[in-house]
């Protein structure tokens, strides 16, 4: 009897871990779609009110730029694990890095226009950009190292 029962559990599990990489790919995407759509809400509506935990962060402040930055990282966050779920290939840390920088300069940036200039600021945006270039340097670097004759 054991026999007969073997097939049927080993067809249902193959059947349900198919529908559960589907799931957990939906579950991540949907992830992926709010994160994006939260931080670049608060990257760049002018007002950051609308959301609960932000609305006694006034204007001007270096919270309110700090705010806006990890906007920036929200979104990297979730186009990097939208483009893992789709993608067939491998992407590189180096890769990641730059979207987590180079999104978080756009934050840090959005975050000098609503907010204002300060030195604190000036500072923090210049030591990211000169991150994002020598990320950027390092990982064409790398790339031309790669031996593609395999």
């Amino acid at each position: 009897m054991d026999r007969l029962w073997n097939p049927i559990f080993d067809a249902c599990f193959v059947h349900a871990r198919c529908n559960m990489t589907t799931l957990f790919k939906g579950y991540l995407l949907i992830i992926g779609i709010v994160s994006m759509a939260l931080g670049l809400t608060c990257m760049f509506m002018p007002d950051l009110g609308w959301y609960p935990a932000f609305e006694d962060i006034e204007r001007g402040t270096a919270a309110a730029s700090f705010v806006r930055t990890m906007a920036g990282v929200f979104v990297a966050s979730g186009y990097v694990l939208i483009r893992f779920i789709f993608s067939s290939s491998k992407v590189q840390l180096g890769t990641v890095l730059i979207y987590l920088c180079s999104f978080m300069l756009i934050g840090k940036f959005s975050g000098l226009y609503y907010e204002g200039i300060k030195f604190h600021d000036i500072v923090t945006t210049s030591l990211g950009t000169l991150t994002l270039i020598g990320l950027i340097v390092i990982h064409k670097h790398r790339k031309n190292l790669l031996n593609y004759d395999l």
